[in-house]
C-alpha cells in the first residue's frame, strides 16, 4: 500500500499539471486522481499507474497474447481464464499483469495485486480472513511467484504450501481468473514436497503459462 503522504503528494502533482484547471480540480483531474487513488487500494505497484500496453516494447508474441486478452476481459473472466508469465527479470510480466487489473478494475471487477511475500506474511501472522480475501477477488495477481519467498523449513514450507495450494484450487476450480508472475522456469520448483505435485497438476490443466523472452528493461 503507498504511504497516505506519497499519495497525497501524488494527487497534488495530478492536480497542478493539469493544463485545463490548473490545479482547480476539473472532470478530468479528478478521475484521473480517483482512478490512482483505486489502484493505490488494491495494491498496484505506483510504477505501473500511467503505463499502458498500447506502448510495451517487449516480446512482440508475448505483448500479442496480452493485448488479445485486454480485448476480451469479459469473456476471460467469464471462462476463468489464468495465466502464468514466466521470465528473466525486467521483461515486462509485472507490467501485463498490472495492465490486465487496471483495465479489469475500470470494467468494474475487483481486483488484488500480491507479491507472494506478501502471501507468506500474511499466512505467517495467521490472517484468517486472508483465504477469504484472496478467494473472493475476480482478478487476482500473484507476483514474485518464486520459491526464494518460502524459509527453507518443514513448517514453514508444510503452513505456505497447504494455504498456496488451497487458494490456487479454489480459484482455478471456481473460473476465477488469476494472473501469476514468476522469474521460476519451473513452477513446480515453487513449492515443496505433495502441494508442488498438487499444484503441478492444477497448472496444466487450468492455467496458461507463457514464457516472455526479452531483455532486462529496468537496466535500459
Amino acid at each position: 500500500m503507498v504511504p497516505k503522504k506519497k499519495l497525497d503528494l501524488i494527487m497534488k502533482k495530478v492536480l497542478s499539471s493539469c493544463k485545463s484547471c490548473d490545479g482547480e480540480g476539473c472532470r478530468d483531474c479528478k478521475s484521473k486522481t480517483s482512478r490512482f487513488r483505486s489502484y493505490a487500494r488494491v495494491g498496484i505497484p505506483m510504477d505501473y499507474w500511467t503505463l499502458a500496453f498500447k506502448d510495451f516494447a517487449g516480446d512482440s508474441n508475448f505483448k500479442k497474447i496480452i493485448s488479445e486478452y485486454l480485448t476480451n476481459i469479459n469473456p476471460a473472466y467469464e471462462d476463468g481464464v489464468s495465466l502464468a508469465f514466466v521470465g528473466n527479470l525486467g521483461t515486462g510480466k509485472t507490467y501485463a499483469a498490472c495492465s490486465i487489473l487496471k483495465l479489469a478494475q475500470v470494467s468494474g471487477y475487483s481486483v488484488k495485486y500480491l507479491n507472494m511475500s506478501d502471501i507468506i506474511d500474511n499466512v505467517s501472522k495467521g490472517d484468517r480472513d486472508f483465504y477469504d480475501k484472496a478467494t473472493n477477488i475476480d482478478f487476482l495477481c500473484i507476483d514474485e511467484y518464486d520459491a526464494r519467498w518460502v524459509y527453507p523449513s518443514e513448517k514453514a514450507e508444510q503452513l505456505f504450501g497447504q494455504t498456496m495450494e488451497r487458494i490456487l484450487r479454489f480459484r482455478f476450480q471456481n473460473k476465477m481468473p488469476t494472473i501469476i508472475c514468476s522469474n521460476t522456469l519451473k513452477l513446480e520448483n515453487v513449492l515443496a514436497g505433495d502441494f508442488s505435485r498438487a499444484v503441478d497438476s492444477l497448472f496444466s490443466k487450468y492455467v496458461k503459462v507463457i514464457y516472455v523472452s526479452g531483455k532486462d528493461f529496468r537496466k535500459i
